[in-house]
Formats: C-alpha cells, sequence, structure tokens
C-alpha cells in the first residue's frame, strides 16, 4: 500500500472574499430599477437549486422563463448600503448561491435563465471553488413548495440571507409566489450587533465625496468585467480624491496582492487599516498575503486583529488554523479550524482540509476521514477533491476488515 498523502498545500489558497466582497452580478438591477424592476436578462450567479422538497414531475410548474428574486439591502439609518454586501438564496441543506448588492444596495437573482456571466472576484485571489454554479435552465420548480404557475412560485419555501461582518444576521423567507415579474422581497435593513467592535462596512464609505464614489463605482463596473488595468485607474482616482477611502485602499490592496505587487499591496492595507481601524476587510486581505508569502506570525497576529473586532470570522481563523499548521502547532490549529468550522464558511472548504491534515499526524484516521467527507460534500470539484478521495480510499480500505484504531503503519502521514 501507498503511503498516505494528506500535506495539502492550504498556503495561497485562501479566498480573500473580505479584500471586496463586490463579486456582484454582471448586468445586476441598477439602482433606478432595482427591486422594481421587471427586466429580462437579470443577474446573479446561476445554479442548480440545491432543495430537498423537489415536487415529482407531475406537480412541478413548467417554468417558462427565468423566476426573478429582487430586493433591497439597507443600513438601519435608512441609507443604502455604501459598499457591496453579500446576499445569498439557500433552497435546501446544501450551499446555495450568492451575489452583491449594486451601488444603491439592490439585488436581483435571475433563475432558469439559461448559463448567466459568471461573477468577477475583485479579491486578491479566485482560487476557491465556487459552489452552485452552472446551467439554471430548470425543467420545472427549485426546490421549494408550492405552485401557482408564476415563474417563482417554485422558490416558495425558499431563504435569503444577508450576512455582514458586525451586523446582525438577516433573513428572510420566501412565502410570497410572487407574479409574472418575479418575486420582489422587498427592502431588507441591517442591524448593528451589540459588543461587536469591527464591521466589513467602513464609516468613512458614508461620508465619501461623489467623485470618488463614481470612480469606485466605475472600478466595480470594471473588475465584474475582469477588467483590472482600469478598474486600478479609477480606484487610484478615488484615494486621490478621498484619501481615507478604506474600501478603495482595500480593493487596491487585493488587486496588487493578486498581481505579485507586494509593496504596493502592503501600503494599500495599511491605509485602509489606518483609515478606519474598525473595518474587517483589510485585516483579513493582508493576513491571506501574509499567509501565501510564508510570514506566518505576522499572519497570525494580523489575523488576530480582525478576531479581536469580530470574532466570528470564518476567514480569519482559517488562516490562524493554516499558519499553526505550517509552524507545527496542531493543537492551536486544530482550535482555529474547528473556531471557523462553527462559523458560516461556505468559501472556505479548505477548513476541512486543514483539519484533515490535522487529524492525520495525530493518527486519529476516523475524524480525518470525516473532515475529508465534509470537504468533498461541500467542494466536490475542489482543489483538493481528487488528493482527497485517494486518501480517503486509502483510509477506507485499510479499515474496511480491521478496528480503525489499528490503521497499517505504512499509513502514516507525509510530513511537509
Amino acid at each position: 500500500m501507498k503511503p498516505l498523502r494528506t500535506h495539502y498545500c492550504i498556503v495561497g489558497l485562501l479566498p480573500l472574499f473580505f479584500a471586496f466582497p463586490l463579486s456582484a452580478q454582471n448586468g445586476g438591477s441598477s439602482g433606478s430599477q432595482g427591486a422594481t424592476s421587471s427586466q429580462s436578462g437579470g443577474s446573479g450567479t446561476s445554479g442548480r437549486s440545491t432543495g430537498t422538497g423537489q415536487p415529482s414531475p407531475s406537480q412541478t410548474p413548467q417554468i417558462q422563463g427565468p423566476a426573478y428574486v429582487r430586493g433591497r439591502v439597507i443600513m438601519n439609518m435608512g441609507q443604502p448600503v455604501p459598499e457591496p454586501v453579500s446576499v445569498g438564496l439557500n433552497c435546501g441543506t446544501q450551499p446555495g448561491q450568492a451575489i452583491y448588492t449594486d451601488a444603491k444596495g439592490y439585488f436581483e437573482f435571475a433563475l432558469g435563465a439559461g448559463p448567466q456571466g459568471n461573477n468577477m472576484d475583485m479579491s486578491a485571489s479566485n482560487s476557491a471553488p465556487r459552489l452552485g454554479r452552472g446551467d439554471a435552465s430548470l425543467p420545472g420548480g427549485f426546490g421549494g413548495r408550492g405552485g401557482t404557475g408564476f415563474p417563482g412560485s417554485g422558490l416558495m419555501g425558499c431563504e435569503l440571507r444577508v450576512s455582514v461582518a458586525g451586523y446582525e444576521p438577516l433573513t428572510k423567507d420566501i412565502t410570497d409566489p410572487g407574479d409574472i415579474g418575479g418575486i420582489n422581497v422587498g427592502t431588507l435593513q441591517l442591524h448593528r450587533l451589540a459588543g461587536v467592535e469591527g464591521s466589513s462596512i467602513s464609516v468613512t464609505s458614508l461620508s465619501v465625496p461623489n467623485n470618488a464614489r463614481s470612480e469606485f463605482d466605475k472600478a466595480a463596473n470594471d473588475l465584474r468585467s475582469n477588467r483590472r488595468a482600469s478598474a486600478t485607474q479609477h480606484l487610484e482616482k478615488a484615494v486621490s480624491e478621498y484619501d481615507k477611502y478604506s474600501a478603495a485602499w482595500n480593493v487596491l490592496g487585493g488587486i496588487y496582492s493578486s498581481s505579485g505587487e507586494k509593496d504596493k499591496a502592503n501600503k494599500a492595507y495599511a491605509k485602509a487599516i489606518a483609515s478606519d481601524p474598525q473595518y474587517i476587510p483589510p485585516y483579513v486581505g493582508l493576513a491571506g498575503m501574509q499567509l501565501e508569502n510564508q510570514e506566518y506570525e505576522n499572519a497570525l497576529e494580523t489575523a488576530g486583529k480582525a478576531l479581536a473586532l469580530d470574532p466570528r470570522i470564518a476567514a480569519a481563523s482559517f488562516v490562524q488554523a493554516a499558519a499553526n499548521l505550517q509552524l507545527n502547532r496542531p493543537d492551536e490549529a486544530e482550535k482555529s479550524a474547528r473556531n471557523a468550522e462553527q462559523q458560516p464558511h461556505q468559501n472556505i472548504p479548505q477548513v476541512h482540509a486543514v483539519l484533515a491534515q490535522i487529524f492525520v499526524e495525530k493518527q486519529d484516521y476516523a475524524s480525518a476521514a470525516a473532515e475529508m467527507r465534509a470537504y468533498l460534500k461541500e467542494a466536490p470539484q475542489g482543489t483538493f477533491a481528487t488528493e482527497i478521495k485517494k486518501s480517503l480510499d486509502e483510509i477506507d480500505k485499510s479499515t474496511a476488515n480491521a478496528d480503525s484504531s489499528a490503521v497499517p503503519p505504512e499509513l502514516r502521514p507525509i510530513a511537509p
């Protein structure tokens, strides 16, 4: 039997989704049309429904066109969110799909419209597996319940989720079948969490001059179309107009980092943090870059600052877990990875790969196998899927006719 190979290349694969959470929809709803628009050709990542209550074919309403789900996210003072925030649509136990609000807080899902434009991640890395993407031309309902013949009737029972660091989690059950134009869920309002200092919405974004905000919005549109050079120019203009524009500095940090311009990235992240010390994204972006650069102690410290602002940040806990694993501190790594695992972590299935590696090194093969299966469930086509399947097969074969504690010695972990 070949030795079990489980040292997954965690470093460099952190999805820096906090660097700029504007993987927004192509052709998304504009502020002027927003949640009340009935136009076709909406936005959002496309994907198959993952609901568990799929009706039988004879009961399923046939969707003749795309089903739209529209709405708006605002701050608790009635203002639109000044930065893009993620809105998820979930119809079952599996990860659903997510899109991002536009410049005025509007969002729009388009389901059943065939393949949609891929979301453009404005963060420093796009390496994380994207779940739920594909052809959304469903033959019928979307896994929900009910069926009135309206395009959105199959979405009844699904749930919208808005998760923003520093704010109370926001959920909205879809109970209205909508009409021929789809479903309008109305306005969703964010409320700050008591006792949490940090936020992924910068206070500086609330007082940005119009010229700077216009440049920021142009950069967002460019990055949705993968025009990074143009986006960089607009962002640089934005910070020249408003030097304390923390969100713009943060996006620049992600772009510079992904382009290999580490000095510029460090300076941009430093400016973002100095402009708003309670703004969480630049801490996570910087920690991810430090992890990738094998600056493990620095990554631990920077991620710790993010967690001090909000201990629920799964990405920061993941950075600490990966850094501790590289520093041969398995107990600390397991603690951090467990914390990440307990938080919403749909964009970080790698946390299960970290835990699998930890348990293999501890020769706890049953726990390692459980984490491998969790990874494959969350990211069946993920970066580590092939290697994890091989490792899992070896564990299963070695324990098929023996007690799990009697794993053959050749199944020992391979040192990095």
